[in-house]
């Protein structure tokens, strides 16, 4: 396996030191990602939000979370993770784990895998409403493990209000979502042999 680098600058990831295009960079690229019709200055709050909430998250998962240093307004979408985590029984393996796929050389940072109900998931948290993409992103993560069928793969959206909302992608729909994947890197690398 080669070493996985990410600058946090720019979010460029290096496999031993050469540039790999990272799931979320593909799915922009092609337009499954889309942003445009948020202004520019919503989207970068809303992207430091969920970048402050997956800390608070990381650390709460952690046990290392000081509840004093939380900001006020991300105190619901904690609550939300915490809720989630009690109603579901949900236990974190990987938290915020960066995966490579050495075949199609592509990289990320995954949320969580972990264990619900007895199986195992692959879990995808978000701020805000889950996107229909959400199930494309979470196959091309899948893609990272050996047996990327076998995990459930779930959305969760955490709410302000302390609420949450889990949306369930079905195993078997995985190698679909995994080829509409695929298809977006071939397309994200097609548009750079020609620039």
């Amino acid at each position: 396996m080669p070493e996985l680098t990410l600058e946090e600058s720019g979010h460029v990831y290096r496999a031993d030191g050469v540039i790999v295009p990272s799931v979320t960079q593909v799915l922009s690229d092609v337009g499954i990602i889309d942003y445009s019709m948020i202004s520019s200055g919503d989207r970068e709050r809303y992207l430091q939000r969920g970048k402050d909430v997956h800390v608070a998250t990381h650390y709460d998962d952690e046990g290392d979370l000081d509840d004093a240093t939380l900001q006020e307004d991300l105190s619901g979408y904690l609550l939300a993770w915490r809720k989630f985590r009690a109603d579901t029984g949900f236990t974190p393996d990987l938290i915020e784990h960066r995966g490579f796929h050495e075949k199609y050389r592509y990289a990320g940072t995954l949320d969580r895998t972990g264990d619900w109900k007895g199986r195992k998931i692959l879990l995808d948290m978000k701020t805000g409403k889950a996107a229909p993409f959400v199930r494309i992103q979470l196959a091309a993560y899948g893609g990272f493990f050996k047996s990327p069928a076998s995990f459930r793969r779930v959305g969760v959206e955490l709410h302000g209000d302390g609420t949450y909302r889990v949306q369930e992608f079905p195993c078997r729909d995985f190698q679909a979502d995994f080829g509409v994947f695929l298809a977006a890197l071939a397309v994200y690398r097609e548009k750079r042999r020609h620039t």
